[in-house]
């Protein structure tokens, strides 16, 4: 009897559980840092919690579906398949030496797709589309874009709440995302920050997942369709739509919340804004905008049924018999890439002696110190996550202040990273305007690239200069930044760097403000390489 082929399981039953076993072991060997951080995302970050229903939710879909998808086409796509797996593979290295948890988490749902396609082909990728879809919104996104999403949404909450509250003729007073109150009967203004929770984003990232499923569960019951996830087209179409109307139903719904507490607060005082109200009013937001939202789905059911047709239906196919496709190729790029990466991140990084902060020069050039170094509170100094910081002031002679910050990381693998004053500054209430790459030239004739703004708040106005330092580069964009990071961690071991920003006010002149600016950017930048190594 010849002997079985080694790259072939064994057949029958022992072949059709041995083969995805292997597989699933092999992914989560992988990625297994990968789906436990995930995991611990899930559990403790409130404006993604509703991941942790998302595997619940993929095995109702692949189980309701489980009929129509044993009756699949099943043509294995080995080599498209396997592209997709490398492509995985590649994003996985780069998430993990560039410390992005996006990108490792895209990376999973990837080659999840790629394994599909390599046993089965795309047309089963497309029947379980949707599952996908709602895997990839249980992904906390990077926290730049999170940010630029999340501070509009509290922009726009505290418009509407101020514009609410004006209209029981209560004083306020808005700034940014902050409202200040006056309590009835009371000679002191009550501040209150529309915080991301408040701002709707939260709701938000909830409310179009569950758009997506309400659309699922609703939808037309045929055995064929043309579109992804076994959608009729006035279905598809309408799925699209009830996830846009997710997000003016987030912000309303928060923007009342707001008022509410506004108007509260003015009433009863600061008690309102905290503690069991302020528990129970997300509570009710949540049940409030979920009503809101069912409404529309019903309402869009109706509009959408009158345009539907059979146009979209397949024609019927029998079914092609499953051809075997070794696993033995995808196995072993996982384990491969898995014991790769995991011998890289064991290997560490190189430790770079440096000077704390502290000891940054108290005269830069015309420049001196007045006064001690600020410090954060602690919630802050956590949000932040830097290794070794400093905020100072320096004076020129003709009493000229300007503020200065150096926020320096020894590692960004673990996920801690530089904060854009972009994301910042604005929950502050400062507008930032006029952006601008401007040149600086050091005494020694070094010239390097930094973004210029003018931020505004209320009557204050500065010149703001900012960029990226570290491992001997500087960078105006936090995205080049980010790709110098992931090649000198391949490359040297290192991904330490820090962010350096110089702040003065305008005053009435503002060339002489921002000719000042640079003048203390240029000296800060020939004393730094001690604090931050090159």
């Amino acid at each position: 009897m010849p002997a079985p082929e080694m790259n072939e399981f064994p057949s029958g039953t022992i072949q059709r559980i041995a083969k995805p076993l292997i597989v699933t072991v092999a992914v989560i060997f992988a990625y297994w840092t990968v789906i436990v951080k995930l995991g611990i995302d899930w559990w403790s970050d409130e404006n993604y919690s509703h991941g942790l229903l998302i595997p619940f939710v993929i095995g109702f879909i692949v189980w309701n579906e489980r009929e129509k998808l044993r009756d699949a086409i099943v043509r294995p796509r080995v080599w498209i398949g396997t592209a997709i797996v490398s492509v995985a593979l590649l994003f996985l290295a780069a998430g993990t030496l560039g410390a992005e948890l996006f990108t490792e988490r895209i990376s999973l749902v990837l080659m999840v797709a790629g394994i599909i396609v390599y046993f089965f082909g795309e047309r089963l990728l497309r029947m379980v589309s949707v599952a996908f879809v709602r895997f990839l919104l249980a992904i906390p996104i990077p926290q730049i874009l999170f940010n630029r999403i999340a501070f509009p949404l509290q922009i726009w909450a505290s418009q509407m709440a101020v514009w609410g509250i004006r209209i029981f003729e209560v004083p306020t007073v808005r700034s940014g995302n902050v409202i200040d109150i006056l309590p009835r009967g009371s000679t002191q203004a009550i501040s209150l920050e529309v915080v991301e929770a408040c701002s709707g984003i939260r709701s938000l990232s909830t409310l179009i997942t569950l758009a997506l499923i309400l659309v699922y569960v609703t939808r037309q019951r045929d055995d064929k369709k043309s579109l992804p996830g076994n959608f009729s087209r006035p279905d598809f179409f309408r799925a699209i739509v009830l996830m846009v109307v997710a997000v003016p139903i987030a912000v309303l719904t928060n923007a009342g919340r707001v008022t509410a507490t506004g108007l509260l607060t003015y009433l009863v005082g600061k008690s309102a804004s905290e503690g069991t109200f302020h528990e129970v009013s997300g509570w009710l937001v949540y049940v409030v905008a979920l009503a809101l939202l069912i409404t529309a789905n019903l309402v869009l059911q109706k509009v959408f049924r009158r345009h539907a047709n059979t146009d979209d239906i397949l024609p019927t196919v029998e079914r092609i018999g499953a051809r075997q496709v070794s696993a033995w190729p995808i196995v072993l790029m996982l384990v491969v890439g898995g014991i790769g990466l995991s011998w890289f991140v064991a290997r560490g990084e190189v430790i770079t002696p440096r000077t704390a902060l502290t000891a940054l020069p108290q005269t830069l050039g015309d420049w001196r110190q007045t006064g001690t170094d600020f410090k954060f509170d602690k919630d802050t100094e956590a949000v932040l996550g830097t290794t070794d910081y400093t905020m100072r002031e320096y004076v020129l002679p003709d009493r000229r202040i300007a503020n200065l910050y150096v926020g320096y990381y020894a590692s960004q693998r673990t996920g801690a990273t530089y904060h854009s004053p972009q994301n910042c500054l604005p929950g502050a209430g400062w507008v930032l305007k006029d952006p601008k790459y401007i040149d600086i030239t050091t005494a020694d004739g070094r010239t390097f690239k930094a973004n210029h703004y003018i931020i505004e708040n209320g009557i204050y106005s500065e010149v703001m200069i900012y960029w990226y330092e570290g491992r001997g580069r500087t960078e105006a964009s936090e995205y080049l930044d980010k790709i110098n990071t992931v090649i000198d961690s391949v490359t040297r071991r290192r991904t330490d760097g820090a962010m350096v920003r110089v702040m003065t006010n305008v005053g009435s002149d503002e060339p002489a403000a921002t000719e000042a600016a640079i003048g203390l950017a240029a000296r800060l930048e020939e004393q730094i390489s001690p604090f931050v190594p090159k």
